[in-house]
């Protein structure tokens, strides 16, 4: 049986769907490593413990090895896969969907995934003259003109910018785009540039740029693949630093909730600068800048990690509850709180962003870690809220 057999054999059993000549295949199923599982409950046959372990090693064999892709594995089946590294435990649900992209996208703007807000139509366009456009509900083709540019929304839901002319204009005129919380938007800036912004994000960038350098603003967090231009570098200026490129893909995440920005090179060099100091990436390393502390600390990581949420899903390696949390805050729109010490509770694994939050938190509980209770939006005047309890 193959890794993939198997996991569709074990999908079938979660979802109720096994004919009794598929669980005698599951628990006929050897493996050489078992893996005991310290949540097992008393409650649960000897047949059901035996299968729990079974499964917990034939998925802890299949994701170590190398042949294995895991991340293709999961743009097939939209993958919910929940990996304990704190406690060695290995919990792997599989949920089939196709997700119907080509295979040379990273990813699609505005991908086809539910957007679990109650406002979908919350990403904005905000212009110079402080008109403000309301993107989802927008047609696709010319929304308007702003300064020497042409904007457009296209068909793939993407804004994009298009100089006419430069003539009578001296200076740019101002832009801003929020993306609103469960949301992801892709912008083609005037320059060619390639922007993606993850959910509560904003820019503020011209309608076209002039002079000597090409500066946006950024709070949140958004992925650029910068036009090249060697005569007038690409800057992005956050709360805390800047980060100066001539033509290059990277990531910031500056949230204005975040102690620390992190900037991630994928492709190219980047500079960047705070307080005096500069630090240059290469690819495949990640700048560290504190609120309050000018040095700027370099360290080397998982891209496809950091570039998660570009793809349409979440992966947490050893990451704290809290930061997890924080994550799904911001996706589902939901604020938390705890009745719980998070101090050592870590996480890690892949899930879709596509499933909604009671499912997502299902999943999560299967570690054994914390429990969650959500807290209906009716039920308080604050907004939906999520409980994590011991």
């Amino acid at each position: 049986m193959t890794s993939e057999e198997y996991i569709r054999l074990y999908q079938k059993y979660i979802a109720g769907e096994c004919t009794p000549e598929d669980e005698e295949l599951l628990f006929g199923y050897e493996d050489n490593f078992m893996l005991q599982n310290p949540f097992e409950s008393e409650k649960e046959s000897a047949k059901e413990k035996e299968l729990r372990r079974k499964i917990y090693g034939r998925i802890y064999k299949t994701i170590n090895k190398k042949e294995v892709n895991i991340y293709k594995l999961w743009a097939k089946y939209a993958a919910a896969i929940l990996i304990t590294l704190s406690v060695g435990i290995t919990t792997y649900t599989v949920h089939k969907k196709d997700l119907e992209r080509e295979q040379t996208k990273s990813v699609s703007v505005k991908p086809p995934i539910p957007i679990p807000v109650q406002d979908s139509s919350a990403v904005m366009l905000t212009l110079s003259d402080g008109s403000v456009i309301s993107l989802d509900n927008a047609n696709n083709g010319l929304l308007t003109e702003d300064g020497s540019s042409k904007i457009s929304k296209t068909a793939d839901g993407e804004v994009e910018y298009k100089i006419t002319n430069n003539w009578g204009y001296l200076n740019a005129s101002i832009n801003k785009l929020y993306v609103p919380k469960g949301s992801l938007y892709k912008l083609i800036l005037a320059d060619g540039t390639k922007v993606w912004l993850n959910s509560n994000s904003t820019l503020h960038y011209p309608s076209d740029f002039k002079g000597i350098e090409r500066l946006v603003e950024l709070s949140g967090e958004a992925y650029f693949e910068v036009a090249r231009n060697e005569k007038m570098p690409f800057v992005v200026k956050t709360k805390t630093s800047k980060v100066q490129v001539l033509g290059t893909h990277f990531n910031i995440s500056a949230y204005t909730d975040d102690n620390i920005e992190k900037t991630t090179l994928t492709e190219g060099s980047v500079r960047i600068s705070q307080g005096g100091h500069n630090v240059v990436l290469k690819p495949g390393q990640q700048g560290l800048v504190a609120n309050k502390n000018t040095e700027i600390k370099v360290q080397e990581v998982n891209l496809k990690q950091v570039l998660a949420w570009k793809e349409g899903y979440f992966l947490f390696k050893d990451d704290n509850i809290k930061d997890v949390m924080k994550q799904i805050s911001r996706w589902y729109n939901v604020d938390i709180d705890y009745e719980t010490n998070t101090e050592g509770k870590l996480f890690g694994g892949i899930y879709s962003k596509s499933k909604d939050l009671d499912e997502l938190l299902k999943g999560l509980e299967l570690t054994g870690i914390v429990k969650f209770k959500i807290i209906p939006e009716e039920s308080t005047s604050k907004g939906r809220r999520v409980i994590v309890m011991d």
